[in-house]
C-alpha cells in the first residue's frame, strides 16, 4: 500500500472538512505528517481549526482507505493530489478544488488549451449543428482538450465530435470510476479511453450519481478549463451552473444566442444579458475572444478568404505589423510607390479583412 496515497485518501474522508480548511497546512506539511502531528502543534503552528483537528483525531476508516487503494491499483487509475505537480493547475486556483482526483486514461490534464463545452440534455438540431461546426473548425489546434460531463445531449455531442475530429476529450463524471452514467454512454466512454482521452472524477468507487454530486462535477469542468462554451440551456439547467462557476473563477464564458422565445436559449440569453458570457455565432468569435491564433490553420501568406497575398500586400502588412496606426503618407514614403498604386493595394487588403481604414487617412492591421 502506498503510504502517501493512504493519507491522501484519508484526508478526503474526514467528515465536515473541505479543501479550504486543509490548504494552509498542506502548504507546509504533507498528508502523513498531518495525521502524525500533535493537535497542539497543528493548532499553534499551522492554525488548524478545532473541527478539523477533531476529525483527524477521530478518523478510523482505514479499511475504506485500503479498499480504495486496491481498486485504484487493480484498475490502473491515476490519482492527482492538490499539492502535486501533475494536479490540474487551473483547477488548483479555485478555492473549492477537490483534494484528490481519480482518472482513467493518460490525458495531459495541464494541456495548453482546455475548452469546456456544455449544454442541455434536450438539444435541438440547431444546437447539434452548432456544436459540430465549432469542433470541426477548431480541430487542428495543437494540444486542445475538449472537456464535458458525459451527460446526454450537448455533452455527448461534444465528446463524439471531438473524437470524430481527432481531438482529445475529457469526460468529468459525477460518480465513481467503477460505473458509467448514463449507461447508454458506456460505449462512448470506452471510445474516449481508446482515443487517448480520459475519464475524471473526485468520487470514489461505489459513489452513485446522486443529485448533489452533479454541481460538484460542474465545478471541476468549469475550474480546469480556460473557457466554457454553453450551447443551449434553460434558466435552471446544469450548464448554467457550470457557466456561473466559470464566471466566478474568472474564466471566459461564451454562449450561443439562439432564439428569443425558445426555452432552450433562455439560459444562454440570460448569461449574455447579464454580461457573464460573450455572444458567439462561430468559431471565429471564439478565436477572437480567446486570442487564439489561426496561423496553424492557414499559412500567414493567405488572407482570411484564402486568397494568396501579393508581394505588395505582404509589404504593407509588414509596415503595419506593429499594430500601430500608420498614416498613408508614411506608407507612401516607406514603399516609394505612387499614390494610385498604394491606393489599390490598401483597398484589396481592406476588402480581404487584413487591415482597417481609420479616420485621417490612417490604416491599422486587424
Amino acid at each position: 500500500m502506498s503510504s502517501t496515497l493512504k493519507y491522501q485518501l484519508a484526508l478526503t474522508l474526514l467528515k465536515g472538512v473541505g479543501t479550504a480548511s486543509l490548504r494552509p497546512v498542506l502548504e507546509c506539511i504533507g498528508p502523513e505528517e498531518i495525521f502524525n502531528t500533535s493537535p497542539h502543534e497543528l493548532t499553534s503552528k499551522y492554525a488548524v481549526g478545532a473541527l478539523c483537528i477533531q476529525a483527524i483525531a477521530n478518523f478510523r476508516d482505514w479499511n475504506r482507505v485500503e479498499q480504495e487503494i486496491r481498486f485504484i491499483e487493480s484498475n490502473n487509475i491515476n490519482t492527482y493530489f492538490l499539492t502535486e505537480k501533475e494536479y490540474p493547475f487551473r483547477l488548483r486556483e479555485c478555492v473549492d478544488a477537490p483534494l484528490l482526483l481519480f482518472a482513467k486514461g493518460k490525458l495531459n490534464l495541464n494541456s495548453s488549451k482546455m475548452l469546456a463545452i456544455v449544454g442541455t440534455r434536450n438539444n435541438s438540431t440547431v444546437g447539434k449543428k452548432f456544436t459540430e461546426n465549432i469542433l470541426s473548425a477548431i480541430h487542428a489546434f495543437p494540444e486542445l482538450v475538449i472537456v464535458s460531463g458525459l451527460a446526454l445531449g450537448i455533452d455527448t455531442i461534444a465528446h463524439e465530435e471531438a473524437l470524430r475530429n481527432r481531438l482529445p476529450t475529457l469526460a468529468v463524471l459525477a460518480h465513481g470510476l467503477d460505473r458509467i452514467y448514463p449507461s447508454v454512454n458506456r460505449r462512448l466512454a470506452t471510445e474516449i479511453l481508446h482515443s487517448g482521452g480520459s475519464l475524471l472524477s473526485e468520487c470514489k468507487q461505489g459513489e452513485e450519481p446522486d443529485r448533489f454530486l452533479f454541481p460538484r462535477r460542474n465545478r471541476i469542468v468549469a475550474g480546469m478549463t480556460d473557457a466554457t462554451l454553453v450551447i443551449e440551456s434553460d434558466l435552471k439547467g446544469g450548464s448554467l451552473i457550470t457557466a456561473n462557476l466559470a464566471f466566478g473563477y474568472g474564466r471566459s464564458v461564451f454562449a450561443m444566442p439562439g432564439r428569443v422565445y425558445d426555452s432552450k436559449s433562455s439560459g444562454c440569453l440570460a448569461l449574455i444579458k447579464t454580461q457573464k458570457a460573450q455572444l458567439i455565432t462561430s468559431a471565429d468569435d471564439l478565436f477572437y475572444w480567446l486570442n487564439w491564433s489561426k496561423d496553424y490553420l492557414m499559412p500567414p501568406e493567405k488572407c482570411k478568404n484564402a486568397r494568396i497575398l501579393s508581394e505588395e500586400e505582404k509589404t504593407i502588412l509588414t509596415h503595419l505589423s506593429t499594430g500601430e496606426e500608420k498614416h498613408v503618407d508614411f506608407l507612401l514614403q516607406s514603399t516609394g510607390w505612387s499614390p494610385a498604386r498604394l491606393a489599390v493595394v490598401l483597398l484589396n487588403l481592406t476588402l480581404a479583412d487584413q487591415i482597417v481604414s481609420l479616420t485621417g487617412n490612417k490604416y491599422q492591421l486587424i
